[in-house]
C-alpha cells in the first residue's frame, strides 16, 4: 500500500495522475477541509492528524511500503515525523516541495520565526494584512496595535470563531476563499489602506507571486515568514518528475 500525505492542491494534482497508474493508495489529511480537496478521487481518505506513534501504527496496520509526502511547505512537524517513521519502518520516502519564487519586491523583510515578526510589527504605524492562516493568529492576539491587523482566512465558522475568541473584531476578519489574483490583492490593499502584508513563502500554488506583485505595485512592504529548511531525500519540485521517479521504484 502507498501512503500519500495530502490536503493540498498539489496532492490533488498528483493523485489525479497517480490514480491512473494504481489504486493501491491511502491518503491522510490533517483536516476535514484537506479531505474535501480530494473528493471524487478513487482513493481512501483518512482525515486525522497523526502523531509520530500513530504514524508507526498506521504503517503497520495498512501495510505501507512507500510514503509520498505532499504536505504544505510549512507543515514541518508532519514532514519531520514522517521522515523519522519511514526510516524506522524502512519504507521508501518521496517528497514534493513547491519551488520557491525568486522574485522579491523592493520593500521586504524576512524572518525565520513568527515571534520576530510580531516584535517587528508591534510598533508599526499603518494597517497590516496577515495571510499566514488561522493557526498563526494566536501569536497576534496580544499586540497593542491589533486593531490595525486584518486577517485573511478561509470562510469557515471555526476559523472565524477563533479570531473572535482572540478579540479580533469582525471588521478585521476577511473570510474569503482563494486563490486571489493580483488585481484582487491590490483591491484589498486599497480598500483596507494596507501598508504591510505578511505572507509565507509558499510558492506559486499558494498565491505568493500575486501577493508580491500586488504589494510591489502598491508600494507597500512585504514581510515574509521564511520557509523552513529540511534536508529531504528523494525531493522533487515537479509533480511529473515525482510521478516518474515513484514509478521507477515500482
Amino acid at each position: 500500500m502507498i501512503w500519500v500525505i495530502g490536503g493540498t492542491k498539489d496532492s490533488r494534482e498528483f493523485l489525479e495522475k497517480f490514480c491512473k497508474k494504481t489504486t493501491d493508495i491511502i491518503v491522510t489529511t490533517a483536516t476535514e477541509y484537506g479531505g474535501k480537496l480530494l473528493e471524487n478521487l478513487p482513493v481512501k481518505v483518512v482525515c486525522q492528524k497523526l502523531t509520530y506513534p500513530m504514524m508507526l501504527d498506521f504503517i503497520e496496520k495498512e501495510s505501507i511500503d512507500k510514503v509520498i509526502d505532499l504536505s504544505h511547505p510549512y507543515a514541518v512537524e508532519v514532514s519531520e515525523n514522517v521522515l523519522k517513521a519511514s526510516k524506522d519502518k524502512k519504507i521508501e520516502y518521496f517528497r514534493f516541495e513547491r519551488e520557491e519564487i525568486s522574485f522579491l519586491p523592493k520593500l521586504y523583510k524576512e524572518f525565520e520565526k513568527i515571534e520576530d515578526i510580531i516584535k517587528y510589527i508591534a510598533e508599526k504605524k499603518g494597517n497590516i494584512l496577515v495571510t499566514l492562516g488561522s493557526n498563526n493568529i494566536p501569536f497576534f492576539s496580544q499586540l497593542n496595535n491589533l486593531n490595525q491587523c486584518y486577517f485573511r482566512i478561509l470562510p469557515k465558522w471555526d476559523m472565524v470563531k477563533k479570531c473572535e475568541d482572540l478579540g479580533i473584531l469582525p471588521k478585521n476578519i476577511i473570510a474569503m476563499q482563494g486563490p486571489f489574483s493580483k488585481s484582487m490583492n491590490k483591491a484589498m490593499i486599497e480598500q483596507y489602506d494596507i501598508k504591510y502584508i505578511i505572507t509565507k513563502q509558499a510558492g506559486n500554488t499558494g498565491g505568493e507571486r500575486e501577493k508580491i506583485e500586488a504589494a510591489e505595485e502598491s508600494g507597500i512592504e512585504v514581510i515574509f515568514l521564511t520557509r523552513p529548511k529540511i534536508d529531504y531525500p528523494n525531493c522533487y519540485n515537479s509533480i511529473d518528475e515525482l510521478l516518474l521517479n515513484v514509478e521507477k521504484r515500482e
